[in-house]
């Protein structure tokens, strides 16, 4: 009798948690909707090998995992390393505009070097702010790094 009883309660445990699943999904899907889920992504895709691919996306995350370095030091108002992380990782450099470039050459989007140069050039704005001990300019130059950086996402994808 108690196996039955043990049983019977698992077996409502079980559906009573697919029934919240059920219901969590259904919300999800809902909320989904009303932001334009669903709709195709209009967005150019940059064709490139696979291997390409796999790298720079590599690349756009440790230029974010950089971003929320430059962050994290202008948090803990630590100018000189805001300033350093910035120019050395994130700057315009002969090195980031021939990435840019490759890129650009290999997938026809001429865009795409305005775009990127934009964001390393904001950075270099940024760790001259910070150099100059302005944390205020430096925060505005991060938050328009970021837009910088989703205006290309906006445009292109994989």
């Amino acid at each position: 009798m108690k196996r039955i009883l043990v049983a019977a309660f698992a077996i409502g445990m079980l559906a009573s948690g697919a029934s919240f699943a059920e219901d969590d999904h259904s919300k999800m899907h809902e909320m989904m909707m009303k932001q334009g889920g669903g709709q195709p992504d209009d967005r150019i895709e940059l064709k490139l090998p696979a291997t390409m691919k796999a790298m720079q996306k590599n690349m756009m995350r440790m230029h974010l995992d950089t971003v929320s370095e430059i962050t994290a030091a202008l948090a803990a108002n630590d100018l000189q390393k805001a300033a350093a992380i910035s120019k050395d990782k994130l700057g315009w450099s002969p090195a980031e505009e021939q990435r840019c470039t490759k890129v650009s050459e290999m997938t026809g989007e001429k865009d795409f070097v305005s775009l990127g140069k934009a964001v390393h050039m904001k950075a270099d704005e940024l760790s001259e702010a910070a150099k100059a001990g302005n944390r205020d300019k430096a925060l505005e130059h991060l938050a328009s790094l970021i837009k910088n950086c989703n205006s290309c996402h906006a445009k292109f994808r994989h």
